[in-house]
């Protein structure tokens, strides 16, 4: 049970800092400097409301799947697999995350210009606003739902199709998540000092490298082991 926390503490920080600068956390830091930190946290919680229903029917739906026998384990392997590999030269090719940053960076430019030091409107848009805004900005990114395919079929192979073992992992991992997109809407100055379009260009190939050889080396394994 300690190896099951560590493990999902660290897949969680994994996905908050690793996988965690595309154009949800751009919009996080831009909702975070426009309307301040609560709104920010409602857009979060939007998007890890997304994340657990998501999560929830991957888990309810593949785990029968991947528990009956090796083929079926070798072609989840395999899909799983090659979903990553799309993953990580959609990440490495795109450019979301400068789009999103060079946005940001327009608006408070604009901002600058026009002479503006409080950006907060008198009336802020209710809660529900950001946490739709978060909800669909994340549900409207396909792959999303794949990558969490992908996670799930992996993780429910490990705990042999274990239901509570496997939900205790995501929801954990989730947790762990949330808490630190909190963290990068409270310290939204910071971050917004220390990304350019350079920095951003070259952590995104790193991080598609690293989806791309983490899905080959699915794909082997499944070879390996289940055929």
């Amino acid at each position: 049970m300690v190896k099951l926390f560590f493990d999902a503490v660290v897949f969680g920080l994994t996905l908050a800092l690793v996988f965690g600068f595309g154009p949800v956390f751009f919009t996080l830091l831009q909702t975070s400097i426009d309307r301040g930190f609560r709104s920010a946290a409602w857009l979060a919680l939007g998007v890890l409301s997304c994340d657990m229903i998501i999560i929830s029917l991957c888990v309810l739906t593949s785990i029968r799947l991947v528990t009956e026998n090796d083929r079926e384990m070798f072609l989840f392997s395999l899909v799983a697999g090659i979903i990553l590999i799309l993953f990580g030269l959609y990440t490495f090719f795109h450019r979301g995350g400068q789009d999103a940053y060079q946005k940001m960076q327009d608006g408070m430019q604009a901002m600058e210009q026009a002479g503006v030091e409080n950006p907060l409107p008198e009336k802020a848009p209710s809660w529900f606003v950001f946490f739709g805004k978060g909800f669909f900005l994340n549900v409207l990114n396909p792959f999303v739902l794949l990558f969490w395919l992908s996670a799930v079929a992996v993780t429910a192979g490990n705990f042999d199709g274990d239901k509570p073992r496997t939900l205790l992992f995501f929801a954990v991992t989730l947790l762990t998540s949330f808490s630190c997109d909190l963290l990068k809407a409270k310290g939204a100055s910071f971050f917004k000092r220390f990304f350019n379009p350079r920095r951003l260009c070259i952590m995104n190939q790193t991080i598609g490298i690293c989806l791309t050889a983490f899905g080959v080396f699915m794909i082997v394994r499944g070879f390996v082991k289940f055929l």
